[in-house]
């Protein structure tokens, strides 16, 4: 089990990367990702392929990038 947290602003006129980065080993799919919201809500993402960047918005659906792009 992995945590990782979204902190938006970290001083003055800064900004910290949005995106959080788990490493797999050798893994080729992540079995269940949750997502809790600041709200209380939960989302569960299931059979997630490595290597990709998903874009994680709460209330819809994720939409998966290819490496590299963002």
């Amino acid at each position: 089990m992995q945590l990782g947290e979204v902190i938006s602003g970290g001083s003055y006129l800064s900004q910290n990367d949005l995106r959080i980065h788990f490493g797999l080993g050798d893994h080729e799919r992540v079995d269940k990702a949750t997502v809790f919201w600041p709200d209380g809500r939960v989302e569960t993402l299931i059979n997630l392929l490595v290597d990709r960047f998903y874009s994680v918005r709460k209330g819809q659906a994720c939409f998966i990038q290819a490496p590299g792009s963002r």
